[in-house]
């Protein structure tokens, strides 16, 4: 019997694309340069087995139980880099950062059990980072948000039909009330289909629904411990084309989500797995 295959996505920075006001033609200066959406895909039947391995790496290491908000212990990828800052002797950050790690031992050991979990589930992984710097001078109004899932649905569904052949896919991702207006607006629509001439494959989009599941977290418990896997790999991404993938918040797992990187025929996840958009006129180093 098929499977389906989950695509759990989350997002690092702003896709806010307002300009300045004092220069109409720069990108305002209050948001963010970049803007990163990524999705961990899995098949169906390892929802469960990999929701309960994050849901001990946290009760074993973050202090995670039944009585606590969930939210306190949440795996992110920017309160992992806040608390190693504190680490080496940053203020604390009693809202972001987690208490529980009190070491650097501590905070590697959680560290490699994420490690872990991409070396075992070995999840197909899609990141986007679109330049929005760029994208506001190159093609002044367009919206990084709506490039973004454009492209994250075009590689996914090309992947879907070359190495998946029957089975279909799912976006699955926290509501977010400003995406699925991007979706009723037919944003991505439009520039889904732009892609598509433009493209040297032609991408079969009926292997996918037309929209992501937003799920309510409160009762998705399940899943909303998979997204946590999104989020490390948006922000890790942000952190690498912002900064440099050697970079302190990139360094630590970037190799294993780039090991986890969907590839191109000759085996690179540059331009494939990972995607830049405007493409750079040199691609970053990201091995």
């Amino acid at each position: 019997m098929a499977t389906m295959l989950l695509f759990y996505i989350d997002e690092s920075g702003h896709h806010r694309m307002a300009p300045d006001p004092h220069d109409a033609t720069r990108l305002a200066a209050d948001t963010t340069d970049w803007f990163v959406l990524s999705a961990v895909g899995i098949r169906d039947v390892e929802r469960r087995a990999l929701a309960e391995e994050l849901d001990r790496i946290k009760r074993e290491h973050l202090g995670a139980r039944p009585d606590r908000p969930w939210n306190e212990t949440e795996l992110k990828g920017r309160r992992l880099a806040i608390t190693r800052r504190r680490l080496e002797g940053a203020r604390a950050d009693a809202e972001a950062d987690y208490a529980a790690i009190r070491d650097a031992e501590a905070i590697d050991a959680v560290e490699a059990e994420i490690v872990g979990v991409f070396a075992r589930f070995q999840p197909t992984v899609f990141t986007v980072a679109v330049d929005k710097r760029r994208l506001f001078a190159e093609r002044p109004g367009e919206p990084a948000l709506g490039w973004a899932y454009a492209f994250l649905y075009r590689r996914i569904a090309l992947e879907l039909e070359r190495d998946h052949p029957g089975e279909g896919g799912i976006l699955v991702a926290d509501q977010q009330t400003e995406h699925e207006k991007a979706f009723r607006d037919h944003e991505l629509t439009r520039i889904r289909d732009e892609l598509a001439r433009n493209g040297r494959l032609r991408a079969d989009y009926r292997l996918l629904l037309d929209r992501p599941l937003w799920i309510d977290s409160s009762l998705s418990t399940w899943d909303r411990e998979i997204i946590q896997l999104a989020d490390l790999v948006a922000f890790t991404t942000h952190e690498g084309v912002d900064r440099g993938f050697a970079s302190d918040g990139a360094r630590g797992l970037w190799p294993s989500i780039r090991a986890c990187l969907d590839r191109d025929e000759h085996g690179s996840p540059d331009g494939e797995g990972l995607v830049i958009f405007p493409k750079p006129a040199e691609w970053p180093a990201t091995a």
